[in-house]
């Protein structure tokens, strides 16, 4: 998939393209944009264009150099992405290979971005300063993409910081970041910025779709990701996302129906202390029903995300107060506050579903 192949972002592509006919490409580039937006995909392709043996303003999909990126496996390719808290490899081989791995299942959708307890580390940068210091071999540049860059920690970002004043000959970095301002703002100072925008539902579900998910899935996720925080690979993904989902179904469903018993088989379903991103999980899903049921209660179906839903939203909207669906978001959003503060689990379930019940018509 070339550039010109990927869904929407006709701003940023158009950018690249310039740069690349100009042959003026930048020695760092941050692509910044909101979750959903295809910042890995379009890193990926821009790195490919960079080192494309085909001259042009886009990669030629057919060259060694093109084939090669597309699987990580290009020498001239380095990546650093956030890995778990104190994990060791023995090797700087296969401290690569790992990146690789993950990376690879990142930007084909097979992983979640975020995850609990990870950064990027200091050790991990002077590794990539390692090798990109090397002249290039197979392709004209070293490129060096950098996923989730605002998860580096402070010293790491300051290692960083010593490489982009003074980059290695041939060389380009690719820092790709949903929350750019969490980057030292020397950093951001250094990069020349490509803004994406968010993709429409049907430009997302159209990018799903060319990834090979049925056009159902695909419009679900698309409407769940445009409802705010949550992945649209993660619906992708199906049977994890599918249990979680009908845990808060029921959840909701028996808040508003006032079935004490089914409160408390959700919450054995879920295990007595569920990690913080399966908490997260749940509460994102909790959120885009409650939006749902406000639109319902506006009479803006159109716009529900959980589309296959309609009838259970219908059914449900009849038994609560407006008034109150506000209220019960306010209590959301002080759940995710909470969320870091290590609060137990079981009590924000609690205080979530007394305000479902008081909700109820």
């Amino acid at each position: 998939m070339a550039l010109t192949s990927l869904t929407g972002q006709e701003h940023a592509k158009a950018q690249i393209g310039a740069w690349l006919s100009a042959n003026r490409l930048p020695h760092a580039i941050l692509i910044a944009g909101p979750l959903g937006s295809g910042k890995r995909q379009l890193a990926l392709e821009l790195a490919k264009a960079i080192n494309c043996l085909t001259p042009g303003d886009d990669a030629c999909d057919q060259c060694s150099s093109c084939r090669k990126a597309d699987s990580l496996n290009h020498p001239n390719l380095h990546l650093l992405l956030p890995v778990p808290t104190g994990s060791r490899t023995s090797t700087d081989s296969e401290a690569m290979a790992a990146l690789r791995e993950s990376a690879l299942e990142q930007i084909r959708g097979q992983s979640t971005a975020t995850r609990t307890g990870t950064n990027i580390s200091k050790d991990s940068i002077r590794l990539l300063q390692k090798e990109m210091s090397f002249a290039p071999t197979e392709a004209p540049h070293r490129v060096g993409l950098i996923l989730q860059a605002e998860a580096m920690l402070a010293a790491g970002a300051n290692s960083l910081l010593k490489i982009l004043e003074e980059p290695p000959g041939k060389s380009i970095f690719i820092l790709v970041s949903d929350a750019p301002d969490r980057l030292l703002p020397t950093i951001l100072s250094r990069c020349q910025r490509l803004q994406l925008r968010s993709l429409t539902v049907s430009e997302q579900s159209e990018r799903l779709q060319q990834d090979g998910a049925e056009q159902e899935r695909a419009d679900l996720a698309a409407r769940l990701a445009a409802s705010g925080g949550i992945r649209a690979s993660d619906v992708i993904r199906g049977e994890e996302f599918d249990e979680l989902r009908e845990l808060v179904r029921r959840f909701i469903g028996a808040g508003i129906q006032g079935s004490e018993q089914d409160y408390w088989d959700v919450l054995q379903d879920l295990g007595g202390r569920p990690d913080r991103q399966q908490l997260e999980g749940f509460l994102q899903l909790c959120s885009a029903y409650l939006r749902d049921l406000f639109l319902v209660q506006q009479k803006q179906d159109a716009d529900i995300a959980n589309i296959d839903e309609k009838q259970n939203l219908h059914a449900w909207a009849q038994g609560l107060l407006p008034n109150r669906i506000e209220l019960v978001a306010q209590v959301l959003d002080q759940a995710y506050d909470s969320l870091s503060r290590n609060v137990n689990p079981q009590l924000l379930l609690a205080d979530l579903w007394y305000h479902l019940q008081r909700a109820r018509a």
